[in-house]
């Protein structure tokens, strides 16, 4: 950001609170799941997990007691004995993928109730219920090239995470030998395709028991968003979820910010906007790219400038879930760096900070933070925070009833 051309972002930190956030904790290299979580201000609830929240976004239903394990279809190589990434998640048709789908769909679990679920694309979760435990390790190692490790029991794990480990194992043996004779397979030989012969195992998840976003931070909420994972994130906390229309990057944040606003005009007091455009910028390696991504970002965000300047009563967050390095290891893919982080309108002061990126905002007056802090200043800034030691009702909650 600091290489980034970003005349509204700085005119936006010009007008309020600057500071610098560790989505978790400092050095904490987060993912976006948990990240949002902590943001959000579930922080002190289990941390669900992300496989969970992408089923629920699909429109599946979850029942207690199910543990989720996120299935991706890959292609792998063996040399010398052991089992190498080559591509994952596999590159295929959406039909190619229903097809693979309806077959692994098969596998009966010896020890568990089993469904697998089709969460899109390469990607699923195969759902145990019946004393399941997530307290396991992934078969998936991230990154290409490396060995695929075995699943096994988390150290002081129950007894019931061995036979966890073992079920999935046996699920990783049924879906390669289902999958090396599968005709889309046949035809992707022929066509000179990889294959695509084994699938990746991570992320255990359970279903989300906590307060909707309502009855924990008393804010009437809107997302605008893209992904199944948000519209899962958005659904469980109870915020009503929309997606921008199929567009480039660009203009799916100018709708979202302009969504929004109008919602924030009507009988919305909050309205959630997120855009991975920056962050796609950042995987692919290439920081020319990405400060082209923040740019025209930048050039959308102009118009909160406009709304800041038509009211008094609007406040206007801008963050990151975390820090995403663009250049350097190919084998970083988030890191622990604090990220940038604005508060603007409300009763924010305003602080001496003029530009809007990694160094600048360290100056600022709201200095060091945690991804934990930001809902509580968000409702101090608002006139919402709750005098900490009243008692004016039986749930101990932040906010205080507005109107």
């Amino acid at each position: 950001m600091q290489a980034a051309r970003t005349p509204n972002l700085d005119a936006l930190a010009s007008r309020g609170a600057c500071g610098h956030m560790y989505p978790l904790s400092p050095g904490e290299c987060p993912s976006s799941d948990i990240a949002h979580w902590s943001i959000l201000g579930y922080s002190e609830y289990p941390f669900c997990g992300r496989t969970s929240l992408e089923a629920i976004g699909a429109g599946h239903r979850l029942e207690e007691g199910e543990v989720l394990f996120r299935v991706n279809l890959a292609t792998t190589t063996t040399e010398m004995g052991k089992t190498y990434v080559q591509v994952a998640p596999a590159y295929l048709q959406d039909e190619e993928a229903s097809e693979l789908y309806a077959e692994l769909a098969t596998f009966e679990a010896s020890d568990f109730g089993s469904r697998l679920i089709h969460l899109g694309g390469p990607f699923m979760a195969l759902v145990l219920s019946g004393g399941a435990s997530p307290k396991v390790t992934d078969s998936d190692p991230l990154f290409y090239r490396l060995p695929v490790p075995r699943i096994v029991p988390l150290d002081d794990a129950p007894a019931a995470a061995a036979a966890t480990a073992s079920e999935l194992t046996r699920f990783s043996e049924f879906a390669a030998e289902a999958l090396s004779s599968h005709k889309v397979n046949v035809g992707r030989v022929g066509a000179g395709m990889n294959v695509i012969n084994s699938v990746l195992i991570k992320w255990p998840s359970f279903p989300p028991d906590v307060p909707s976003f309502a009855e924990a931070w008393g804010f009437n909420a809107v997302a605008l968003a893209s992904g199944v994972f948000y519209k899962g994130l958005a659904t469980a906390l109870g915020i009503e979820f929309h997606s921008p229309p199929d567009c480039g990057p660009g203009e799916a944040f100018e709708w979202e910010l302009k969504e929004g606003l109008e919602y924030i005009e009507g009988d919305r007091d909050f309205a959630f906007l997120r855009t991975k455009s920056a962050d796609e910028a950042s995987h692919a390696g290439d920081p020319k790219r990405k400060v082209a991504v923040l740019e025209e970002l930048d050039h959308k965000i102009a118009i909160l400038l406009d709304s800041n300047d038509a009211r008094d009563d609007l406040l206007i967050a801008i963050t990151a879930d975390h820090a995403s390095p663009s250049g350097g290891s190919e084998e970083v893919i988030h890191s622990g760096e604090s990220v940038p982080v604005v508060l603007v309108g409300g009763t924010v002061r305003v602080d001496g900070v003029v530009r809007f990126d990694e160094v600048s905002c360290c100056a600022g007056s709201l200095g060091q933070l945690r991804g934990r802090d930001v809902m509580p200043l968000l409702l101090n800034a608002t006139n919402r925070a709750r005098f900490i030691t009243s008692r004016t009702n039986s749930s101990d909650r932040p906010y205080r009833p507005i109107g």
